[in-house]
């Protein structure tokens, strides 16, 4: 049977956890918000591209030899879907993020539930904020989930509108039917791409909320973790030497790959 002083130690133990988790899933989010940005800036850039194709449509129609403004059009489009590929990858990072976020926000809840059932004095009216903020920043999580997967779906639809361009012949057979592949290509484009950012930004906007939630629900946590470990080590104030709180970039993974590459895209 544990005697009151290991409780209070326990319960120090379990706050610390419910902080230093709470502040990975902040750096976590943080993380998925910076390659969403990332993302969206990419895929502006691809637009740029989807510019110059109705151009191209236009000289097939009425240029001597259409054929080098067909091909033209093809490598406008393997521009586009390089970055379209580029852009899912990056997607892929974001979900890896909000996994991160999302487990590191479960261990923090299960630390402060666990902290919640101990024999030892509580700050009832703290933990249950503490306990309020991990629920909408839950609920944040999920949202932000959905929302990449929908852009991603919509970056799958962009990819397989490049498909008749993509695949088409190098070689013009019929001036009107090249020019109008061109063209209702680029109409498509242009349709899921916009939608695609407006998503995304819609998106930043959100993690932007979440960092404030994230923000106070960190200093909650802190504040709760002081007040354990104090109560742990009932040693004079003048003698104490209280373990300094982890910072964010202790948690912070390293850059990734696709990360770095969006940036210098």
């Amino acid at each position: 049977m544990s005697t009151p002083a290991q409780e209070q130690q326990r319960a120090a133990v379990l706050a610390d956890t419910a902080f230093r988790a709470l502040t990975a899933a902040r750096v976590s989010l943080g993380e998925a918000a910076d390659t969403t940005r990332d993302v969206d800036n990419y895929l502006r850039r691809s637009e740029e591209d989807i510019f110059e194709l109705p151009p191209q449509a236009n000289r097939v129609r009425e240029a001597e030899e259409p054929a080098p403004f067909q091909r033209n059009a093809q490598y406008l489009a393997g521009q586009v879907d390089d970055r379209l590929r580029a852009g899912r990858r990056g997607i892929d990072e974001v979900r890896d993020r909000l996994g991160d976020g999302a487990r590191a926000l479960k261990a923090s809840r299960e630390a402060l539930t666990e902290l919640s059932e101990l024999p030892v004095e509580h700050d009832q009216a703290a933990m249950s904020r503490l306990a309020h903020q991990l629920d909408t920043l839950d609920r944040a999580v999920d949202n932000f989930g959905e929302s990449i997967n929908h852009a991603d779906r919509r970056l799958v639809a962009a990819r397989e509108a490049l498909d008749p361009l993509l695949n088409s012949s190098q070689y013009v057979d019929d001036r009107q039917a090249t020019a109008a592949r061109i063209t209702n290509v680029a109409e498509s484009l242009d349709t899921q791409l916009m939608q695609t950012r407006a998503g995304l930004r819609t998106l930043n906007e959100g993690f932007d909320d979440a960092r404030g939630d994230a923000n106070q629900a960190k200093g909650e946590s802190a504040e709760l973790a002081k007040a354990f470990h104090a109560a742990a080590n009932p040693t004079p104030r003048a003698d104490q030497h209280p373990q300094k709180a982890a910072t964010d970039a202790a948690h912070k993974p390293k850059e990734s790959e696709i990360t770095s590459r969006l940036r210098d895209l």
